[in-house]
């Protein structure tokens, strides 16, 4: 008989540890004026922080998004 192994918290944290680094990365990319690139990685971060349930840094990157579209994709 095998008994199932509860992951969820791994995975969770995983989603987290994931969208904080593609947050960093855009950020690299946003100083070097890569716009795009920085847009790519927040939306990757954001559904990372989506999958692990991370609402509220969900929100921030949604909103760090969409000021970076308004600045320079006008």
């Amino acid at each position: 008989m095998s008994r199932k192994i509860d992951t969820s918290d791994q995975f969770i944290e995983f989603y987290k540890k994931k969208g904080d680094y593609l947050v960093e990365l855009s950020e690299n990319h946003y100083m070097n004026k890569e716009y795009k690139k920085c847009l790519e990685l927040l939306s990757q971060a954001y559904s990372m922080y989506e999958k692990g349930g991370v609402l509220d840094l969900a929100e921030k990157t949604k909103q760090k998004f969409a000021e970076i579209k308004q600045k320079h994709f006008k």
